[in-house]
C-alpha cells in the first residue's frame, strides 16, 4: 500500500511545482493573491525525487527474490546502474536538488532565477516521462504522451490547488478567469489526447476486455471521475460569472476546493494504476481476474469481454445519469453535501453497470 500513497505526493509534488512556477511568470494584477509557505514549495521540489524512489526500492525489493545472496544495497545498486528507470531517477535526484536550491535562493524574486526554474521543471517532467512504462513500450509515442500528460496535468492542477488552498487576500476574479479558463481548455485537450494515445500503447488486448483486470477497472473508474471533474471546472469557470460573477468568495472557494478533492482521487487512482500489470496480447499468462470483477461474474473464466447490456447494467446507468443531472442543482444551490453524495453516485453507478455489461 506504501507504493500508493508516495506515488500520489509524487503527482502532487509535481502539481504544486509547476502551479508555483506558473504563476511566478503572472502578474498580481492578473491572478488571486495567493500566499504559499516557502517550506511547502521546496519539499514539493525535492519531494519530485524522494517520493519516486519509492517504486526503486520495490522493484529492488521484487529483485531480491530472484538473487538472495545479494544484498538490498547491492541490488539496489544494480537497478540504479542497469535499468533506463534508475538511471531515470539519478537525473531526477539531480534535477530536483538543483530546483529545491533554486527556489529556495531568495525565493525567485530575480527574473532570471524564474526561467531557470522553469527549465528545470521541465526536464523534470522529461524524465519522468521517460522512466514511465508507456515510453517503455514506444519511445516514439509512449515518451511525448506521458511527458505532456504529467505535464499539462500539473500546469493545470497545480494552480488550482494553490488559488484554492492558499488564496488569503484579493481574487482578481475577472483577470484571473480571463487566463486561466483557456489554459484549462488547453489542458485537458492535450490530457485527453495524451491519455488516448497512451491507452492506444498499453491496453493491448482493448478498453473493454481490460475491464476484467485491476488496470482496467482502474483506468475505467479514472475516466468517470473525469466526467463530474469537467462538469464542476466548468461550472466554477463560466456558472460563477453568471451567478455572481466570482463576487462570494466563501462559496467560490469551496467549490475549488472540491474541484481540486475530485482531482486528487483522480491522481489516487492514477497511483494505483501505476503499480497494475497492464494488459497485453504479449503475455504468455493468462490475466487474473480482479476481486471485483470475480463478484460480478463468478462464472466468467474468459476474459475477451464483449458488451452486453442487461437489466442490471441499465438500472445502474439511469442512476447514474440522473446523479450526474442533480449535479447541476447541487451546485446552484450550494449544496457542497448533496454534490458529494452525487458525484459519488454518477460515477460509481455507472463504473458498476458498466462491468456488469460485459461478458
Amino acid at each position: 500500500m506504501y507504493i500508493y500513497f508516495f506515488e500520489t505526493l509524487l503527482y502532487l509534488s509535481f502539481a504544486i511545482t509547476a502551479g508555483y512556477l506558473a504563476l511566478e511568470f503572472i502578474s498580481s494584477r492578473f491572478k488571486p493573491e495567493v500566499h504559499v509557505p516557502a517550506r511547502m514549495i521546496q519539499l514539493a521540489a525535492i519531494g519530485i525525487p524522494v517520493f519516486s524512489f519509492a517504486s526503486i526500492v520495490r522493484t529492488s525489493v521484487i529483485l531480491m527474490d530472484f538473487a538472495p545472496q545479494m544484498s538490498f544495497a547491492e541490488v539496489l545498486l544494480i537497478v540504479l546502474n542497469d535499468y533506463s528507470f534508475g538511471r531515470a531517477w539519478i537525473m531526477s535526484f539531480i534535477l530536483g536538488s538543483a530546483l529545491f536550491m533554486v527556489i529556495s535562493f531568495n525565493g525567485l524574486k530575480h527574473k532570471s532565477l524564474k526561467g531557470v526554474a522553469a527549465g528545470i521543471g521541465v526536464c523534470l517532467v522529461l524524465v519522468h516521462g521517460y522512466a514511465s512504462h508507456p515510453a517503455a513500450l514506444s519511445k516514439t509515442w509512449g515518451l511525448p504522451a506521458q511527458t505532456i500528460h504529467v505535464g499539462a496535468v500539473s500546469v493545470w492542477l497545480g494552480i488550482l490547488i494553490l488559488v484554492a488552498w492558499f488564496r488569503k487576500g484579493s481574487w482578481n476574479w475577472k483577470a484571473f478567469t480571463r487566463w486561466y479558463t483557456p489554459l484549462s481548455i488547453a489542458c485537458m485537450a492535450l490530457i485527453v489526447i495524451a491519455g488516448f494515445v497512451m491507452m492506444s500503447i498499453i491496453v493491448e488486448v482493448g478498453y473493454i476486455s481490460s475491464w476484467g483486470i485491476n488496470y482496467g477497472e482502474a483506468l475505467l473508474l479514472k475516466h468517470l471521475l473525469f466526467i463530474p471533474l469537467i462538469l464542476l471546472a466548468f461550472m466554477n469557470g463560466f456558472l460563477t460569472k453568471i451567478y455572481a460573477n466570482g463576487q462570494n468568495e466563501r462559496r467560490l472557494q469551496s467549490w475549488l476546493k472540491a474541484e481540486s478533492l475530485i482531482a486528487l482521487f483522480i491522481l489516487i487512482t492514477t497511483a494505483f494504476m501505476g503499480n497494475q500489470e497492464p494488459p497485453h496480447e504479449t503475455e504468455s499468462e493468462e490475466p487474473v481476474p480482479s476481486p471485483l470483477f470475480k463478484l460480478l461474474h463468478a462464472d466468467l473464466n474468459d476474459l475477451s469481454l464483449q458488451w452486453q447490456w442487461n437489466m442490471a447494467g441499465a438500472l445502474c446507468m439511469a442512476m447514474g445519469l440522473i446523479s450526474f443531472f442533480l449535479l447541476f442543482a447541487a451546485y446552484r444551490k450550494n449544496k457542497m453535501g448533496l454534490f458529494t453524495i452525487c458525484t459519488v453516485a454518477a460515477v460509481l453507478f455507472p463504473f458498476l453497470g458498466l462491468l456488469q455489461s460485459v461478458s
